[in-house]
């Protein structure tokens, strides 16, 4: 019988065979899975022998050839191209960093550790012997401990396979050792910190450096993974706890809310780029934890909407923004989806509308010190006003109290913030705009002065105010080295107003414009009213009618066209406002009471 895990990863992988280069006689080529997007070859593409090989093991006889036989030329590539004489493996051909060797070796050894059976008797011998060579060079990589935090637990869950698979006491022992370290780093609010270094930094506001995306799709479902298979209880509450206070994350289309995220420059809405995907982290404990299995169903189903020709788009607007799907998105999710096949979870995943409990944010207004963040929910609304001055690299996340992430339980994401600037900070694990006016999607407000860009999102160091159903938050335009506007200018104050079925935004500022860019997609249709005192925009969102009201001078710099950006995947509908008499106002409004359809 067919299930949303098992049918979705089927798709996945024989777009990942299709892909899968055969026949040229290049040891530099065949094995490889060419990236669409990219137009190359992603060094970690052999991560796809776990999900191959699970392919092999649920298909008959013909098709478990086929599926064994790609598994093995996907090792032999990554053997021939990435990998080195001290059993390392590189990210990619033309990098030098060798911290991903964790993850190649837990697909290596989950292949061995379930599937072994299914190899002849040369190939096992060949991936046991590199296992054993990969696991000593991890055992000496002490530059995983000063890494982000991802790295050293990820390291953990590899030796103890490892140690398991090849039957060595000492690297479980080790595997110990370093996933210990998780329990000194959770926040007060159960969140795990350290996507970024120094881990222990505090930054001037008291932020911790925490990425959502890393948290939940790699750090903590292999703590987790860890915890189950050593049946380590401690281990196994601390991870739970963490999956479960992360949840205040998670929009109810099955989205994250990384708008923050020190390491949001590869967001991907559903989660991060290079990861492999929070399904598995919470289905681990679906037995004791309801929301875990709707929160599992609701992103698993977000992927299964973001697919496109059998490949995972990087966002849910990539397709209508005529982006190509990089690879890599595709075979790092299809291992979640292999995992929990063979952890006989895809049960979960069933909908039990009388069993399971609803995943998301709690009501009302709740603050994260350790984040600088106020997350907001009323009613069908979801909010998030940030101020977190952890940066990971200039231009990151929005900084400055910015709104950003609004999101409508039936409407959808309204408002999100992605990366600011956009930069290559990992070129092979980026792409590239393609053919699109590719801009920063963050409310701000704006002033070019003498050829350079002061925003609200720079401001590092604003003044954020809650009271009862509003946040207040001041602050001057700064550029994107956190300068100030010469001369005493470029003062400026939020305020947000909270409702149930509305938001109103009121921006103080004297020069430049206040620009929002509000989430449509181009197939959504625009209409624009004219009242006495402001325009309205209507029916800016398909699935539920969106006013927006305009106070100021109300200008669409593009007309209807939509800006997109890659981070985290969504066109918008740019607004932009002039003050006038120092103000610029903005109402968003959705129908109070929604007729549902059948």
């Amino acid at each position: 019988m067919e299930t949303l895990c098992r049918d979705l990863m089927r798709e996945w992988c024989e777009s990942l065979l299709r892909l899968q280069i055969k026949g040229t006689g290049d040891k530099r080529m065949d094995g490889g899975i060419l990236c669409p997007a990219c137009g190359r070859i992603h060094g970690r593409c052999a991560e796809s022998m776990y999900p191959f090989m699970r392919m092999a093991a649920q298909e008959g006889k013909e098709q478990r050839k086929l599926w064994t036989a790609g598994a093995k030329s996907v090792f032999s590539w990554a053997k021939n191209m990435v990998g080195q004489r001290d059993g390392s493996f590189l990210n990619d051909i033309d990098s030098d960093w060798k911290g991903t060797t964790v993850f190649f070796v837990v697909s290596l050894a989950e292949c061995l550790r379930l599937y072994g059976d299914l190899l002849d008797r040369e190939t096992k011998r060949e991936w046991e012997d590199q296992l054993r060579e990969t696991a000593r060079f991890l055992l000496r990589f002490h530059s995983l401990l000063d890494n982000n935090i991802n790295y050293p637990i990820s390291n953990g869950l590899a030796l103890f396979l490892c140690g398991r698979v090849l039957g060595e006491e000492a690297w479980i022992e080790k595997a110990e050792e370093l996933v210990e370290m998780a329990g000194d780093m959770l926040t007060e609010n159960g969140l795990i910190y350290g996507e970024g270094v120094p881990r222990e930094r505090r930054s001037r506001r008291g932020c911790r450096p925490v990425d959502i995306g890393y948290n939940v799709e790699e750090t903590l479902p292999n703590l987790a993974m860890y915890g189950k298979l050593k049946k380590d209880q401690k281990i196994c509450r601390l991870a739970k706890k963490s999956l479960k206070a992360h949840l205040e994350f998670m929009m109810e289309d099955g989205g994250w809310d990384n708008s923050f995220g020190t390491r949001n420059y590869k967001w991907s809405y559903w989660g991060s780029r290079t990861c492999d995907g929070c399904g598995l982290g919470y289905l681990l404990f679906a037995d004791e934890e309801r929301t875990f299995r709707t929160a599992a169903r609701q992103n698993i189903q977000l992927l299964r909407e973001c697919t496109v020709k059998g490949l995972l788009m990087g966002g849910p607007h990539y397709e209508a923004a005529g982006q190509a799907p990089c690879v890599h998105h595709t075979f790092t999710h299809a291992k979640v989806l292999a995992g929990i096949l063979d952890a006989g979870l895809e049960g979960y995943l069933d909908a039990d509308p009388e069993g399971d409990q609803a995943a998301g944010p709690e009501e009302g207004i709740r603050y994260f010190p350790e984040i600088s963040c106020c997350k907001v929910r009323l009613g069908p609304l979801y909010e998030t006003v940030s101020a977190s001055d952890w940066e990971y690299l200039p231009g990151g996340h929005a900084q400055g109290g910015t709104l950003s992430m609004v999101f409508h339980r039936q409407a959808g994401p309204l408002m999100c913030s992605g990366i600011c600037r956009y930069t290559l900070k990992e070129p092979a694990n980026m792409q590239i705009p393609y053919q699109v006016r590719h801009e920063c999607l963050a409310l701000r407000i704006e002033r070019e002065e003498a050829g350079e860009i002061y925003s609200s999102v720079y401001e590092d160091c604003p003044q954020v105010e809650a009271e009862n159903n509003r946040i207040r938050a001041k602050g001057r335009l700064k550029n994107i080295r956190h300068e100030a506007l010469p001369g005493g200018e470029g003062g400026y104050e939020f305020e947000y107003v909270f409702e149930e079925h509305r938001i109103r935004i009121k921006a103080v500022f004297t020069r430049g414009k206040l620009i929002c860019p509000v989430i449509s997609r181009e197939d959504e249709e625009v209409r624009e009213e004219k009242e006495k005192d402001a325009l309205s925009l209507v029916e800016i969102k398909k699935k539920v009618p969106l006013s927006i009201k305009l106070y100021g001078a109300v200008a669409l710099p593009y007309g209807k066209e939509r800006i997109f950006n890659l981070i985290p995947g969504f066109q918008a509908l740019r607004i932009d406002v002039e003050p006038e008499l120092g103000v610029a106002e903005i109402a968003l409004a959705v129908p109070f009471k929604i007729k549902r359809t059948v």
